[in-house]
C-alpha cells in the first residue's frame, strides 16, 4: 500500500516520508565542502562524531587520497610508507555520512550558488566553504609551467620524481638537482631528497637550492639559519641567495643576474599561488588571488561562503601559508557552519603569532623552531613523528574515536 502512494508523489516528497518513515528530518540545507585539506578533514571528523539533523554535507576533492603535507618530506626520504602519510577521503566520508564527489571544481556561480564541476553535473549549495591549498606561484616565470616540476599537487610530483629516479639510475653520468625556493618546503624536501640518493641508490648528484630571499628559511630565527646553512655546506649542497629564476627550459634555469644554471631534475617550492578560479568566480581575493575572509572564515565579499587554509587570505593581516593554521581553524569551521545555517552568532577564528616548527634535515633528525627558540636532535624528528602519526590516527576510518 505505501510502496502505490510513494508512486504518486515526487522524488523529493518520496526521499521527506522515507525520513518520516525512521524519524528523522529531511535534508532542508546544504553544506559543501570543496576539497579535502586540512580544515576540512577536521570538519568532517567532528560531523561523524556529532552530526546536526537537517544538514546534509557534501565533500568534493579531484583526489580520493590526500596527503598530509608535514609528512611528505620523510615519504621521499624513505622513512614512511605512501599509505603512513596519506588520508583516504572516500572511507573518511563514508564513516561520517557525508556525501564524497571525486571532480575538479572549475568555477562557482555565487549568485546562483551553484557549484560548477568537470565530472559532474552542478550542485546546489545553502551553505560552501573552500579549503584546496595552494601550489607554486609560477605565472610569473617564463616557461615554469612547461618545465620543471611543482612540490604540490603532491600526487603528481611523486609520479614525476619517481620516474625520473627510474630512469636516472640507468645512466652513470652524475645529475644535477636544483630546488627553487628557500623556505621550510624547499630546504626540506632537498634534503630528503638529497638523503634518499645516497642512501638507497647508486646515482651520484650534485644539489643547488636557490633562494630568493637575502637568507633561506627567512621566517625562522638566526640559529635556525645558521643551523641549516652549516648542515647543507657539511653536504657539499651549494645556495644561491638573493636572487630568482626569471625563465627555464627543458635542462637550463636563467636567473635575474643573467647567469644560468644546467640541471636533470628542478622542484619549484617557491611562494604559493592561489587557483584561478577564486576570482573568476566573483570572490573578493587579495593581489594573490587568495580569497579575502574576515574573521570567521568567510568571504568579505560573499557571507555564504567559508575558506580557510592556504586558500583564505585572512584580514585584515594576512597569516603564513602554513598547515598550523589550516588545522586550528577546522574545529572554528565546522561550529561556524552549524550556527551560520541557525542564525546564531559566529566564532571567531583567533590565530597565535608564533607558532611549533619541526624541521627535518633528510634523516632521522630535526629542529624546533618557535619564535626564538631552536632545539635540535633525534629526539626532536621523534618528537615529530609521534605527532604526525597522532594526527593521522584520528582520520583512519578504524576504529575512529
Amino acid at each position: 500500500m505505501m510502496r502505490c502512494e510513494l508512486s504518486h508523489f515526487s522524488d523529493h516528497n518520496a526521499i521527506c516520508i522515507s525520513y518520516l518513515m525512521i524519524g528523522l528530518k529531511p535534508h532542508t540545507k546544504n553544506l559543501h565542502l570543496i576539497g579535502g585539506g586540512h580544515s576540512h578533514i577536521t570538519v568532517i571528523k567532528k560531523w561523524g562524531m556529532s552530526p546536526t539533523p537537517g544538514i546534509r554535507v557534501t565533500l568534493i576533492s579531484n583526489n580520493t587520497l590526500t596527503p598530509y603535507s608535514g609528512m611528505l618530506p620523510g615519504l621521499i626520504a624513505g622513512h614512511y610508507s605512501f599509505e603512513d602519510c596519506h588520508i583516504d577521503l572516500r572511507k573518511l566520508c563514508q564513516w561520517a555520512s557525508v556525501r564524497f564527489i571525486c571532480s575538479e571544481v572549475q568555477h562557482i556561480d555565487p549568485l546562483a550558488k551553484r557549484i560548477y564541476c568537470q565530472q559532474c553535473p552542478s550542485l546546489q549549495y545553502d551553505l560552501l566553504s573552500i579549503n584546496v591549498g595552494s601550489q607554486p606561484a609560477l605565472k610569473d616565470i617564463k616557461n615554469a609551467t612547461v618545465y620543471g616540476h611543482p612540490i604540490k599537487p603532491v600526487k603528481q610530483f611523486l609520479k614525476n620524481w619517481h620516474q625520473w629516479l627510474k630512469s636516472a639510475q640507468t645512466s652513470c653520468r652524475p645529475k644535477r638537482i636544483i630546488v627553487i625556493g628557500g623556505g621550510a618546503a624547499g630546504v626540506e624536501i632537498l634534503l630528503a631528497m638529497h638523503y634518499k640518493l645516497r642512501t638507497t641508490t647508486s646515482i651520484h648528484a650534485e644539489f643547488t637550492l636557490i633562494c630568493a630571499d637575502q637568507h633561506i628559511l627567512s621566517s625562522h630565527n638566526e640559529r635556525v639559519q645558521a643551523f641549516f646553512n652549516h648542515h647543507l655546506q657539511t653536504l657539499g649542497i651549494r645556495t644561491i641567495c638573493g636572487k630568482h629564476i626569471v625563465s627555464i627550459t627543458e635542462h637550463q634555469l636563467a636567473l635575474n643576474d643573467n647567469t644560468t644554471l644546467n640541471y636533470n631534475f628542478s622542484a619549484w617550492a617557491i611562494h604559493a599561488g592561489a587557483q584561478p578560479w577564486f576570482a573568476e568566480s566573483g570572490l573578493k581575493c587579495d593581489d594573490q588571488g587568495f580569497i579575502q575572509v574576515d574573521q570567521y572564515l568567510r568571504s568579505i565579499s560573499h557571507l555564504d561562503i567559508f575558506a580557510a587554509g592556504d586558500s583564505a587570505a585572512f584580514m585584515p593581516t594576512p597569516l603564513p601559508k602554513a598547515g598550523v593554521y589550516a588545522v586550528r581553524q577546522g574545529p572554528i569551521l565546522a561550529k561556524n557552519f552549524v550556527a551560520q545555517l541557525e542564525n546564531r552568532p559566529l566564532l571567531p577564528f583567533k590565530p597565535q603569532k608564533h607558532f611549533l616548527s619541526l624541521l627535518t634535515t633528510g634523516e632521522r633528525y630535526a629542529v624546533a623552531s618557535w619564535g626564538p627558540f631552536f632545539a635540535s636532535g633525534k629526539w626532536v624528528w621523534a618528537w615529530k613523528n609521534h605527532i604526525d602519526r597522532t594526527f593521522m590516527a584520528r582520520f583512519k576510518p578504524e576504529p575512529m574515536g
